[in-house]
């Protein structure tokens, strides 16, 4: 019989740390972990040798070490079979991953445009136009887009009963609190007749200015789930989110937070990482853990192109801050959203395709005047918004703006290919892209540059807890 060759993966990637080298393949997203010197016997196999060809030639010392690591090199793809293809590889992922009809499984509800609040990074208002027109949704048109958000789940079956969200979002949604809860009561409903399945999340993001206790108390009686914007203390909350007329809102969030917490909701804190929130970031880590004491967060990197000024270095220092969370977090049981994906990913050993509900086709988005998309981060100018509510034939598996978007990934991204995140980035957010580069299909270079820290760090956390 023949005897199997082998050759280098063109998916395989070498870290170093000292005379210890990692070798990744970046769509088995599993390391393997071998000797600095043994790294140029191992790139031998480069021209397809067989594992006799190779060993046969190195002394005795090295001969029994690189015997015993064929099995881990061919199980973690850093080697593959000559007679196959790295293509096919791709292929294969990008088959499962990217080539199939989009499903919705999250719905944005806007319930208004309009906000109380001036931020200056703001991505929604950056793309409104002037003289743009605020406008408030209508049970009219909440009930029409819940009656499509409802159709559209229904379309699949077999993917109908598995987790649904549906986001309250604006503007500042409770700025239109009459519509937060008409379609409170409408979700009741519906999972109670089963055209929502048992598994329904309601969530809203908020500034969190305008909790009272009339309606913590209504947020908590339908279990909904409230993500308040702080981006640290007082100081750095109020450089970069202020009330339109220019008045700091510090003390008002954290009132509404206060309120929250005493009525009991799911609360998290929805934290963007503003030149400022880095530069005191101690500070703002402090606060979470000591005095919100909250179980959950999610952080967001600044978009270029949202007329925030970023300092040169500022995504890298945005990486760092997020690892450095990370590991404060976890001896804290408090979840980070933001590189959870990614550690998600690589402790599954999952390749991790899309980074937002966008991208793959999977979420829907309710403008306030009964307008659809895909990305809510467009509601400004409208673009890919693609049809209304009162479409009752639409379909994401047949519209040319939802079959574009679920295939937008790595996987499918030709400068892609060669990074060695290629398999837990999800590609960050089509957006921000879009900011940089005028097209969806660009790099967000945000991402890029969070996707290699975080996995590096990853790599190498895991290498000292072997080590333990």
């Amino acid at each position: 019989m023949k005897e199997k060759s082998y050759r280098w993966s063109n998916f395989t990637h070498v870290l170093e740390r000292g005379d210890v080298s990692a070798l990744y393949n970046s769509l088995k997203v599993t390391p393997v972990f071998v000797d600095s010197d043994l790294v140029p016997l191992i790139k031998d196999f480069g021209e397809g040798k067989t594992a006799r060809e190779v060993i046969d030639v190195v002394d005795s010392e090295k001969k029994q070490q690189l015997t015993n690591l064929i099995p881990a090199l061919n199980e973690g793809k850093i080697l593959v079979d000559a007679e196959s293809t790295d293509r096919k590889i791709l292929e294969w992922f990008q088959g499962h991953y990217t080539d199939i009809n989009p499903y919705v499984s999250l719905a944005y509800f806007i319930l208004t445009d309009n906000c109380n609040f001036g931020c200056k990074y703001c991505f929604v208002e950056s793309r409104m136009s002037q003289g743009y027109r605020f406008t408030h949704m209508t049970r009219e048109t909440a009930q029409k887009g819940m009656d499509m958000f409802c159709r559209l789940i229904s379309l699949d079956p077999d993917l109908f009963p598995e987790e649904k969200t549906i986001l309250l979002y604006g503007g500042e949604p409770l700025l239109n609190l009459s519509t937060i809860q008409y379609i409170l009561e409408t979700v009741r409903e519906r999972m109670k007749d089963g055209r929502l399945p048992e598994k329904t999340v309601v969530s809203m993001v908020t500034n969190g200015s305008l909790i009272t206790p009339k309606i913590a108390k209504l947020l908590k009686t339908y279990n909904v789930n409230v993500a308040v914007s702080l981006d640290g203390d007082k100081s750095v909350t109020n450089s970069c989110r202020q009330y339109q007329d220019g008045k700091p809102v510090y003390d008002d969030v954290i009132k509404g937070i206060q309120i929250l917490k005493r009525e009991g909701v799911e609360l998290g804190i929805s934290c963007t990482m503003s030149q400022q929130c880095i530069d005191n970031f101690d500070h703002t880590l402090d606060l979470i853990i000591n005095e919100l004491s909250v179980d959950s967060l999610g952080f967001n990197i600044v978009m270029t192109g949202s007329g925030y000024k970023i300092l040169d270095g500022y995504n890298e220092k945005a990486a760092q801050s997020l690892i450095k969370a990370f590991q404060i977090f976890r001896k804290h049981n408090i979840v980070e959203d933001r590189v959870m994906r990614k550690v998600d990913s690589f402790v599954k050993q999952q390749v991790y395709p899309f980074d937002c509900g966008a991208a793959g086709g999977g979420q829907i988005v309710m403008a306030p005047d009964g307008e659809v998309g895909i990305c809510h981060g467009y509601l400004g100018d409208r673009k890919y918004f693609t049809t209304t509510v009162d479409d009752t034939t639409f379909n994401p598996g047949s519209n040319p703006v939802f079959q574009e978007w679920s295939k937008r990934s790595p996987l499918n991204m030709k400068e892609c290919e060669n990074c060695i995140a290629l398999g837990i980035c999800g590609g960050g957010c089509p957006l921000s892209a879009d900011y940089e580069t005028g097209s969806i299909w660009g790099l967000d270079s945000r991402f890029c540059v969070h996707s290699k820290m975080t996995l590096e760090w990853l790599i190498w956390d895991l290498f000292e807890q072997m080590q333990t």
